[in-house]
């Protein structure tokens, strides 16, 4: 296996510190990424559906006069 002594000093030193935090920085994009794509998606969906509310609620008004 990996001798640990090794990978802790690797890791401990300023060239392993490095790869930790743009690893971290990774991390943190691609789950920026899904966060964002899946908000547009949801609310997406969501305005789609009131438009076509909208739309199927005026042809039912037009279809059918109020009386007063």
């Amino acid at each position: 296996m990996f001798n640990q002594q090794a990978l802790l000093e690797y890791l401990s030193s300023p060239e392993g510190l490095n790869k930790i935090i743009v690893g971290i920085i990774l991390v943190g994009a691609i789950n920026a990424i899904f966060i964002t794509y899946s908000i547009r998606s949801t609310y997406g969906a969501a305005k789609k559906e009131r438009e076509k509310l909208k739309i199927q609620q005026a042809k039912i008004d037009k279809l059918s006069p109020i009386k007063k």
